[in-house]
């Protein structure tokens, strides 16, 4: 399983957080894997351009629609067409195109959700007819829905275009803009349905927007291939931190985002660490992590590829503890498929 980290950030952040790793970290590159979107009005162009010139040749790049800034109500779905047909064939250093998809929020009527879906099915048959052949084969088009049969219809129409890697977008929302994805039963159900699909039709998926580390061993059991998440930037806005197969807290005190307050000290930090076996340069002193928004970015964002390698070597099977914390989280009490 890969991840993908959002690029989608302010070109002197996006600049601070590169040039610390270089200057301070070893190992695999985090940014190996990068998305943004790049489209000008929602992106800001010198951040696009940073990428151009530092990442192309460094990471596998994705460009993403822009579907989040039309349930933001920054762009209309009906704009999104010709703006991305146009910035693509103008831009062609992408190594993964991402299709618009019409997000259908939680608070939509039926009727209003299966319009969107519709509409997302419509417009990636559009490009996959329009595209030039060497950027449809880098083409990921979305699946949305919140039935089966809604998710069934946009498998079939991707499979019939000849796509064989689809995103799954179809989580629900919450938050005063409906920004923030929340991993409810019904997506959960939703998401083991299309693995499901995938296993019994030979495709590959990418889960959109994942906001925890807690999360990763679920989609790792299903057998998604990547995720993509912006929460190792966004959290440390807030000054709140991740450690592998465990949800944010704060570290600042300044600010807390958790429901009661939930916060490390120095103490409840160190243990944690320990009994994860997470390690990295950013997190050494607690004292500067607790200050420093951008070692908690970059801390946070190699929490994120621990957890996956620990995965992928089976380190919580062999660790009692480690696979307490992961039975403990809620996302296996929601679980509806047990593997």
């Amino acid at each position: 399983m890969r991840f993908v980290a959002s690029a989608t950030l302010r070109r002197h952040d996006l600049r601070g957080l590169l040039q610390r790793w270089e200057r301070t970290g070893s190992g695999l590159d985090p940014f190996r894997e990068i998305i943004l979107t790049p489209l000008p009005g929602l992106a800001e162009p010198s951040t696009v351009q940073f990428v151009y010139e530092h990442f192309v040749g460094r990471s596998r790049i994705w460009f993403d629609s822009g579907g989040y800034f039309v349930q933001q109500g920054e762009i209309a779905y009906e704009e999104l067409y010709d703006k991305l047909m146009h910035w693509i064939l103008n831009n062609r250093w992408a190594d993964v195109y991402v299709l618009p998809d019409y997000v259908p929020s939680s608070d939509l009527s039926p009727a209003e959700v299966e319009e969107r879906i519709q509409a997302t099915i419509s417009i990636a048959r559009l490009f996959s007819r329009e595209l030039p052949p060497e950027i449809r084969a880098k083409a990921l088009p979305v699946v949305q829905g919140y039935t089966r049969e809604q998710i069934r219809a946009c498998v079939d129409a991707y499979l019939e275009m000849g796509f064989r890697y689809i995103g799954f977008g179809s989580f629900d929302t919450t938050g005063a803009g409906k920004d923030i994805n929340i991993l409810t039963r019904r997506a959960l159900s939703n998401l083991e349905f299309l693995q499901d699909l995938a296993a019994r039709f030979g495709f590959q998926t990418h889960a959109f927007g994942i906001g925890t580390p807690a999360l990763i061993p679920i989609l790792h059991e299903l057998g998604v291939s990547s995720f993509d998440s912006s929460c190792w930037i966004r959290t440390a806005g807030f000054g709140n931190v991740l450690l592998p197969f465990l949800g944010r807290r704060n570290i600042s005190h300044g600010m807390l985002r958790e429901i009661g307050g939930v916060a490390y000290n120095e103490e409840s930090f160190a243990e944690l660490k320990a009994l994860t076996k997470h390690q990295c340069p950013f997190c050494e002193s607690f004292e500067q992590l607790q200050k420093d928004r951008l070692d908690q970015a970059l801390h946070n964002l190699l929490v994120i590829h621990d957890t996956i390698t620990a995965l992928e070597r089976d380190i919580h099977t062999s660790n009692p503890e480690i696979q307490s914390l992961i039975e403990r989280s809620r996302y296996r009490r929601i679980q509806t498929k047990k593997l």
